[in-house]
């Protein structure tokens, strides 16, 4: 600052702000159960690349779980401080707002992020829904740019977007990654403890679900169940969601073979 004043003489001197206290963070140290991230695994494998111009999910009545907003803002919060490689941090968002599996994120191209970021296109090959235009929140759109420009400045030209074009190694899983922001599918209802055990008890690990609720195929709900004991993702469709507005159906959203 004293150099600063001697080669700007005509300068006004700074003047010292008053800190203002961080605000306070009602959800934070704790585990967010996401519904969206209920059908992040998949059991199918990447689609070929696809070029075309997809709807709007809600066009297709296809209807992602809301975040409220309390959640939203403490998610945003731990994404953006995270880590520093921002095409994990997109991909983990956009999984959060759009209920996508792995299997569709991995078909995102540089391509398929509006230059605003204010839109992304998934692709799945007609397995699930068919491919779909979501409107990115304004909270993960900063993560979405700097992935994007990421690739723009390492190699020019376009690539898959949650990929990283620096070639860096020992990078975890997405559902490593999640965990460590403490984000999870909800999980199954923990055993009751037996009164007076004095024993310490262990922290339950994280269970990821395998989740047929958002694919179109047949062959899907042939598969045997993989929930391990986690409930189903709430409904997706404008039908469903009205339904489950007026207190219908169930909870249980899996496959009516398996209802209890």
């Amino acid at each position: 600052m004293a150099e600063a004043a001697a080669l700007l003489p005509a300068a006004d001197p700074p003047t010292a702000t008053p800190q203002v206290p961080a605000p306070r963070r009602p959800l934070a140290n704790r585990w967010l159960n996401l519904p969206a991230l209920t059908t992040l695994t998949a059991f199918d494998s990447a689609t070929r690349p696809c070029q075309c111009t997809a709807p709007i999910a809600e066009d297709r009545d296809f209807f992602a779980p809301v975040l409220p907003a309390l959640t939203e803002a403490e998610v945003a919060h731990r994404l953006h401080r995270a880590t520093a490689h921002p095409h994990l941090a997109a991909q983990l968002a956009t999984a959060v707002f759009t209920a996508a599996s792995t299997t569709q994120l991995d078909t995102v191209h540089v391509r398929d992020l509006a230059p605003d970021a204010c839109t992304i296109t998934l692709h799945d090959d007609g397995l699930r829904q068919g491919c779909m235009t979501y409107h990115v929140p304004t909270w993960a759109r900063p993560l979405l740019l700097a992935a994007s420009c990421v690739w723009h400045i390492a190699s020019g030209t376009g690539g898959p977007l949650f990929t990283d074009p620096l070639g860096s190694t020992g990078l975890p899983y997405l559902t490593d990654f999640a965990e460590r922001c403490k984000l999870r599918p909800p999980q199954p209802p923990r055993p009751k403890r037996r009164k007076g055990s004095c024993a310490p008890t262990k922290p339950p690990e994280t269970i990821w679900p395998c989740s047929p609720a958002h694919y179109a195929l047949s062959w899907a709900m042939q598969e045997p169940d993989l929930m391990y004991g986690c409930p189903h993702p709430p409904p997706h469709t404008r039908r469903t969601v009205d339904a489950y507005k007026r207190g219908w159906p169930p909870p249980y959203f899996g496959q009516r073979s398996l209802r209890p």
